[in-house]
């Protein structure tokens, strides 16, 4: 009896141990690192505040934000690399905050927003974003805290079939990468149900799944190779994203 309690004692031990190892491999081995213009960008100037700790936070430097954005990242995907569009977002008045989740995973740490909001209690007015598992992981939060938040932005996204935000009256936009004719991929097209009716969407004809960010690795399989410039693709998501943005916020 003690040796079978001795085996028990080892497996319940060694459980944990092999799922942290097996997640920290997989982490690893899938990451979607930020490209180093990425991070060149993660520095204060003139416009923007920039500090780098547990989250990736960006606010105007001259004012007080109009209101707040966060984003939560995909797969495997190190927030970081979205450095571009926050950065320009917290240039016309916003606070940004990019949450970096364990093991770049946002399914692990869905309601990351709570401790955001929290941090931040001057901010009256908050939009959750994210992109890919990010934007689902995100659309969960909102169809669980409507009243809390002004808006969801998704980028090349969708909320899950459980946390359906179909019937919400919450604002919801949806920026997402189409083929260069400005057809959106069947993937969102076939999902459209999930979010209002009159929810706003924004094709980026050109676009791409990974260059939403600026990322040097990673493991996504894309769709159809871009027809644009990152720089392109990150100019309409910054501009479809600020619409929506002041249009929830009323800023």
């Amino acid at each position: 009896m003690k040796k079978f309690l001795k085996i028990v004692a080892v497996v319940v031990v060694l459980i944990p141990l092999l799922g942290y190892g097996w997640l920290s491999y997989t982490a690893r081995s899938k990451l979607a690192a930020p490209a180093d213009d990425a991070l060149a960008i993660l520095v204060t100037d003139d416009a923007v505040d920039v500090e780098v700790d547990d989250w990736v936070v960006m606010r105007p430097a001259s004012a007080e934000p109009k209101a707040g954005m966060i984003l939560y990242p995909g797969a495997y995907c190190d927030v970081r690399g979205y450095s571009h569009v926050m950065k320009a977002v917290a240039a016309q008045g916003y606070l940004v905050v990019g949450v970096l989740m364990p093991f770049n995973m946002s399914i692990m740490a869905p309601d990351s927003a709570d401790d955001v909001r929290a941090a931040f209690p001057e901010i009256d007015r908050w939009v959750i974003a994210g992109h890919s598992l990010g934007g689902a992981m995100a659309g969960r939060y909102a169809f669980n805290h409507q009243d809390d938040l002004a808006g969801l932005i998704l980028w090349d996204s969708y909320p899950p079939e459980p946390n359906s935000l179909g019937d919400s009256r919450l604002p919801v936009a949806s920026i997402l990468r189409a083929r260069p004719d400005g057809t959106i991929s069947n993937i969102f097209e076939d999902k459209r149900y999930l979010v209002p009716e009159n929810s706003a969407r924004v094709a980026v004809p050109g676009g791409n799944h990974m260059n939403f960010g600026s990322f040097k690795s990673g493991t996504f399989e894309e769709e159809w190779d871009p027809s644009i410039s990152m720089q392109a693709q990150h100019d309409i998501v910054t501009t479809a994203t600020l619409q929506a943005l002041a249009e929830m916020t009323g800023s």
